[in-house]
């Protein structure tokens, strides 16, 4: 099975990375950062209503290259209870697969979450923007891994949090 990991998070050592470290112990290693990638947000040109991007950027060849995972996972530090900018930017360029009707293969999906300011009420809004996006790539999201308390117990510590990495793990490393 091959899984892709999309970092949101600007620290690869801060709470969203450590999780992310611990699923790449168990044999998921394929990742993105990013805040690594060189790429333009959608400009809504209608160029995708064709099957085309005007962007030949990092943005277009994850999209280009999507059908040869068998997992994607979506990660993120929560920025005003919503994914990172960058990966919200990130999102905005699946319009190519929305407009042009593009045919995914089905997938597994995961979710992992991180958040640590008093003013984190929960992450549902943040999910449910992830999820759109991973419908988008035919991705059936299936684990979830939320740690809402970083600013007093770091997320490797959160031990709800480790064990739904491992139960993440298990889902993604299965056939």
């Amino acid at each position: 099975m091959k899984t892709l990991i999309i970092n949101g998070s600007p620290k690869t050592d801060g709470n969203t990375g450590n999780l992310i470290k611990m699923l790449k112990l168990k044999g998921i290693s394929d990742m993105l950062n990013v805040y690594d990638m060189s790429f333009s947000p959608c400009i809504d040109c209608g160029r995708c209503r064709e099957g085309l991007c005007i962007f030949e950027d990092d943005a277009s060849k994850l999209i280009n290259k999507i059908d040869e995972y068998d997992n994607i996972i979506l990660a993120t530090p929560l920025h005003y209870n919503q994914p990172s900018g960058p990966l919200m930017c990130l999102m905005s360029r699946n319009q190519i697969i929305f407009n042009s009707k593009r045919n995914v293969k089905p997938k597994r999906g995961g979710i992992i979450v991180t958040g640590g300011g008093d003013t984190v009420i929960n992450s549902a809004d943040a999910e449910k923007t992830m999820r759109i996006m991973l419908k988008s790539w035919n991705t059936q999201v299936i684990a979830y891994v939320r740690s809402l308390n970083t600013g007093r117990l770091p997320s490797h510590e959160d031990s709800k949090a480790v064990e739904a990495v491992n139960i993440m793990s298990d889902i993604m490393n299965k056939a």
